[in-house]
């Protein structure tokens, strides 16, 4: 029968911590990102709704 080997054993010695902290910054690294994707298109749809009312209301002064 197979012996059941752990996933924590492929994380093991100075080589497993490195491993370690490259997926862990990969992480932090990729929910930074999103986050700031996340503000630029809050930031765009912001300035289109704003670009947008201005022009009704620039329409209905002229009127």
């Amino acid at each position: 029968m197979s012996e059941i080997v752990s996933m924590s054993s492929n994380f093991t010695g100075p080589i497993g911590a490195l491993v370690m902290s490259f997926i862990a910054m990969s992480i932090v690294f990729l929910v930074i990102v999103g986050l700031m994707l996340v503000m630029v298109v809050t930031h765009k749809l912001v300035n289109a709704s704003l670009s947008v009312k201005s022009s009704k209301n620039s329409i209905k002064e002229s009127n």
